[in-house]
């Protein structure tokens, strides 16, 4: 479609323009009858023309017009298919609705032509409303009136009906989506080609490139780097491609089940992406029905606790189809006896609790299992492992302040009350009216005389360091340099709280400017209007980021969705300091307002809460200075819980091997299939200067389950420790792709003569907690949210051939407009300007001044 249209820019100053012109051709009016006594009538006339031209001209370039071309085209760009490969998309749905069967074989091309498609569509609704199949009606009475010949075509009929629905029963939902995309009358993947150009990845935990060549082998065995324990929709969504830059992205065409348990808030992505005019068209595989399964849905238990506690696991499992009978839970310990549960099944959700045991320190793992009984869909979702952690009895805390706000008043209460931290709190600025002895809490901060001196200071056993809203000039010297040790060296956290007076604007130090993970700071201070509405509704929240909701202090629930939606209620801030986290640190929160939806290049810029591994330690920046504000009716429900899981958190991270020569550990002791271990070795400066040319190596042995190393003492790998750019003191190496197991990790040194034992510590690989066989129909509510945030459809395997036309709607036709300038066009500008110059040569040919 083509349209020309022309704009007046300057329509608001239409009158005033109006009353110049009017004025002015009547100025020119009385001088026509002055001139009219010396010149004769033409040349009256023609300058009456001229000047009349020239005050036009001059009225068509105050009304500024712009002459527009308004054209469509057909927008050109990719459309990305993202195929689902999670152990979950491996179901066979044999359980599913025969309805839902008929559909998906019609949909496959398994069944069906031009010439039954009325009576497939018939069986159809009989199935819908409850027949089986027997009691379908396989032949029209009214056209074949010969009873034998009518049994014998519905007995034939039956049979092919039979033998279509077990073929389909042996298809995982992912060969279904194979055969959608490339193996029907009319592939999808034919029908999106000639549209526009087709982007394919595969995804599971990760996602990755793939083309229609490859995409039966990947189908067929998912890349281990998919992560394939693990669904994440957010991966689907991710708009991947080798011209991801060049091209826009037209949609999203996702082929899944729906089931998601990686925690990422899919539903704020796909609102991304329809704020990014790129909709998602899910396309649903498998049955919407609970299969008959059991299976360890989810397990809720502590990842760490203290010596002599009662921790309990509490397990949920899945039980459909098991209704009405009794199932023995077994959990295990190479540690302590099994210990077997018999359970009555009331409903497809059944809940238990084990005590564990925390009379030892150390590492306990657990195995969790229910029988594979006779009729279930999978038998390998029927056990989980776990791990717990029994540490020393108490977490010490020191916590640093400059003044007691409320801030600090309500963290010390939490943390006081909690009879496994033992807190020593130092507050700078405190009034002291000499009645007591001495002022509540210390004023100082006692350094050593060598700073580096860790062992000499308050902070030797610490566990967790809280720096408040101190002022720089009241820390006593050598404190940045003590701090930087006690987390770089010893392990140690660090915590920093905001605050409005000092931290962190008006610290000038190198050594913080290194610790703190985040740069570009700035303040943000909400008044007005938004301060005094509800607290819930005032002010910026906090959006927690998919890294921090596997993070211990952050979960107030065991369910994913209901720990988001406690966060989410909590009440807003009014002031905070936002900043860019260091390519280095991982974004824990991020502030978030009603207002302001934000990509997620925006979000990392506005983070609230980072984390960054800094040496052996760890530092945390928390950007505000008012989480007593969750206690707002919840009472201490979750500010003290976080604070107290805050703490536990920090003491799991100062188990580290070392001597005086060097630290040696990774940054976690127990990680997950997928993730990467962090090696370091930290050492002393006088070694490195002693011993410029020293190399290091971590060697990697894997142990057996008997605590013996597996392969006669040759490691399983063997990586060399790089040392850091910036932390010069520190070798690295990034052990990846570990498989499940204990492992053994050893410092080897070459060109340097160290004395002092060898030194070894442990790092435990364990299979990805994931809930992803624990609920095996598929998800079409989640599915139906995403289209509708997105912009886009949902759509069902027998409706894939309508997905092609979404791409050929008036949405997705560009409109590009073109347009010119009249008012400072040069041709305005020549006709202006040339009108004026033959007005001047008439008055001077014909002797007018």
């Amino acid at each position: 479609m083509y349209r020309r249209d022309l704009i007046l820019q300057g329509l608001e100053s239409f009158w005033p323009s109006l009353v110049i012109v009017v004025v002015a051709v009547a100025l020119i009016a009385l001088l026509m009858r002055y001139e009219r006594q010396l010149v004769n009538r033409r040349v009256g006339y023609m300058l009456l023309g001229l000047r009349l031209g020239v005050l036009l001209v001059l009225f068509i370039l105050l009304l500024q017009p712009v002459l527009g071309w308004t054209f469509n085209r057909n927008e050109s760009g990719k459309i990305i298919v993202a195929i689902d490969l999670s152990e979950s998309m491996a179901t066979s749905d044999e359980h599913a609705h025969l309805a839902e069967k008929l559909r998906w074989a019609r949909a496959l091309g398994m069944i069906g032509n031009a010439n039954i498609d009325d009576r497939l569509n018939r069986w159809t609704d009989q199935l819908d409303n409850g027949a089986t199949i027997d009691d379908l009606e396989w032949v029209d009475p009214q056209r074949i009136r010969d009873p034998a010949r009518r049994q014998q075509l519905a007995e034939t009929r039956k049979e092919n009906l039979r033998g279509v629905f077990d073929e389909l029963d042996r298809l995982s939902r992912k060969e279904m989506a194979l055969r959608l995309l490339t193996a029907t009358a009319n592939p999808l993947l034919e029908d999106l080609n000639d549209v526009s150009n087709v982007d394919i990845q595969v995804f599971a935990g990760k996602v990755s490139s793939s083309d229609a060549t490859q995409l039966p082998l990947a189908v067929e065995q998912p890349p281990n780097s998919l992560l394939i324990g693990t669904s994440d929709l957010g991966q689907g969504l991710l708009r991947t491609g080798s011209d991801s830059r060049s091209q826009r992205v037209l949609g999203i065409v996702m082929l899944t089940d729906g089931r998601d348990n990686a925690g990422a808030d899919v539903l704020d992505i796909s609102t991304q992406l329809g704020n990014s005019q790129v909709p998602v068209f899910p396309v649903i595989l498998g049955s919407e029905f609970k299969p008959t399964d059991l299976a360890i849905a989810r397990l809720d238990f502590p990842q760490t606790v203290f010596q002599d506690d009662k921790p309990l696991v509490k397990a949920i499992l899945n039980t459909a189809g098991f209704e009405g009978r009794q199932i023995e839970v077994l959990l295990e310990s190479e540690d302590a006896e099994s210990e077997t549960r018999t359970v009555f099944v009331e409903s497809d959700v059944t809940e238990l609790e084990f005590d564990l045991d925390a009379e030892e320190l150390g590492r306990k793992e657990y195995v969790l299992r229910v029988p594979v009984l006779e009729g279930e869909t999978r038998d390998d979702n029927n056990e989980q492992q776990f791990a717990v952690t029994v540490v020393d009895d108490s977490v010490n805390v020191v916590y640093l302040e400059g003044e007691a706000r409320w801030e600090f008043r309500f963290i010390d209460n939490a943390l006081t009350r909690d009879e496994r931290v033992d807190i020593q709190n130092v507050v700078f600025d405190q009034p002291y009216l000499g009645i007591l002895p001495d002022t509540f809490f210390e004023r100082r901060l006692e350094v050593p005389v060598d700073p580096t001196d860790v062992d000499a200071s308050p902070l030797s056993d610490t566990d967790l360091l809280l720096l408040g809203d101190v002022d720089p000039a009241t820390l006593p010297p050598g404190s940045e340099e003590l701090i930087e040790r006690f987390v770089s060296e010893t392990g140690g956290t660090l915590v920093v709280i905001a605050g409005k007076n000092y931290m962190p604007l008006e610290y000038r130090s190198e050594v913080f400017d290194r610790l703190l993970p985040v740069t570009n700071l700035r303040p943000l201070n909400i008044t007005g209007a938004d301060g005094t509405v509800p607290p819930r509704e005032r002010g910026f929240h906090l959006k927690l980021t998919p890294e921090a909701t596997t993070e211990t202090p952050f979960q107030f629930d065991p369910d994913a969705e209901t720990n988001r939606r406690i966060w989410s209620g909590l009440p807003g801030h009014l002031w905070g300091v936002l900043g860019e986290a260091k390519p280095s640190a991982t974004v824990w929160a991020t502030a978030s307002r009603a207002d302001n939806v934000g990509d997620l290049d925006a979000e990392r810029k506005s983070a609230v809460i980072v984390h960054q591994y800094f040496g052996f330690g760890q530092v945390l920046w928390i950007g505000i200075d008012s989480t007593w504000r969750w206690r707002y009716r919840a009472g201490d429900k979750y500010h003290h819980r976080f604070w107290a899981q805050l703490a536990r958190w920090a003491a799991e991270n100062r188990t580290m091997a070392g001597n005086k020569h060097v630290k040696f550990g990774t940054d976690r002791t127990d990680i997950e299939v997928g993730e990467d271990a962090v090696i370091r070795a930290r050492w002393t400066r006088q070694v490195l200067e002693r011993f410029p040319e020293l190399s290091a190596k971590a060697e990697i042995f894997r142990d057996s389950d008997d605590g013996q190393t597996e392969g006669n003492e040759q490691p399983f790998q063997t990586l060399k420790l790089i040392p850091d750019e910036i932390q010069l003191l520190n070798h690295e190496a990034r052990a990846v792709s570990l498989p499940a197991g204990k492992y053994r990790i050893r410092l080897a040194i070459d060109n340097a003569h160290i004395d002092g034992e060898t030194l070894e510590t442990f790092l435990y690989v364990s299979d990805r907690a994931t809930l992803e066989l624990s609920e095996l129909s598929s998800n079409r509510k989640l599915l139906s949210q995403i289209a509708t945030a997105s912009r886009g459809q949902l759509f069902f395997p027998d409706q894939v051939g309508q997905i092609a036309d979404q791409f050929r709607s008036p949405e997705f036709t560009a409109q590009d407009r073109e347009e010119t300038e009249l008012w400072d066009h040069w041709l305005i500008l020549l006709v202006f300007f040339g009108l004026l110059t033959s007005e001047w040569v008439v008055r001077k040919v014909n002797g007018l001044p």
